[in-house]
């Protein structure tokens, strides 16, 4: 076996990436996300994904007869399998590549999703700023931004669940991972095989608190519609391990 060479993220976890997940049940992420969507847009039309990863939340969500809806992601390894993961599935699903610090859709659209910790890969005040300007501008008046957060309280609360490993049709990881809680960084590293070759991928989050996200989202112009907590049609509080905002580009305000 060779020596373990030091790759960016998600280059070659993509192969691996839905064996990895495989405790994630999509299904019941995109039945949440649809009733977050209807409840507060009264006719969502044409869907955008930021960080799409591999698909499985956009597939998902295809049953609902979303048409229009444009999937991205930064990474190309990870483009590559959603785009057979939807040719399978005749999901119809497009596809591009896009940095969600800083994109421009060609067409503005009824609702945007950023989900599963996207948000805290962003790592400085000036990327979050950058995500949400190009989140304000690529809705229509009155469209809807559904983006998700983990706060320093989940990375805290679940440390027992931080070490992993798998092995599946020749690919095989080791996940472990660390917070430091004076910093608020979260770090991942993960070691893959695949046949005689070994990879290392070092994936860094950052915990941002509620409040902290909160201003940077009125910052930028949105009206905040709602706040949950986790799952649930609950309000978000300080202690939340996850929040789901629901963020509204004011109907008829331009920048």
């Amino acid at each position: 076996m060779g020596s373990m060479r030091d790759i960016d993220p998600y280059t070659v976890l993509a192969a691996g990436y839905d064996f990895v997940m495989e405790h994630v049940d999509y299904e019941a992420w995109a039945d949440y996300i649809h009733e977050l969507i209807t409840t507060h847009h009264d006719s969502p039309d044409k869907l955008a994904e930021l960080g799409c990863g591999t698909g499985s939340l956009a597939v998902a969500l295809h049953r609902y007869g979303y048409t229009d809806y444009l999937a991205t992601d930064v990474s190309n390894a990870m483009l590559d399998v959603a785009r057979r993961k939807a040719e399978t599935t005749n999901a119809g699903i497009r596809f591009a590549q896009a940095d969600f610090s800083s994109f421009r859709l060609l067409q503005p659209v009824d609702v945007l999703l950023l989900l599963y910790d996207g948000m805290n890969y962003l790592l400085g005040v000036d990327k979050l700023q950058g995500l949400f300007t190009s989140a304000y501008d690529a809705l229509k008046s009155g469209g809807i931004f559904v983006v998700d957060q983990s706060t320093p309280s989940n990375s805290l609360q679940n440390e027992p669940y931080f070490e992993d490993q798998g092995e599946k049709g020749g690919f095989s990881y080791r996940r472990r991972s660390r917070y430091d809680s004076d910093s608020y960084l979260h770090t991942t590293t993960i070691e893959i095989s695949v046949g005689d070759d070994t990879f290392r991928e070092t994936h860094v989050q950052k915990a941002y608190t509620m409040q902290e996200i909160e201003r940077l989202i009125l910052e930028a112009g949105f009206d905040i519609l709602s706040a949950y907590d986790g799952f649930s049609l609950d309000d978000a509080h300080e202690n939340s391990e996850r929040i789901h905002w629901v963020l509204r580009r004011p109907p008829s305000v331009s920048r």
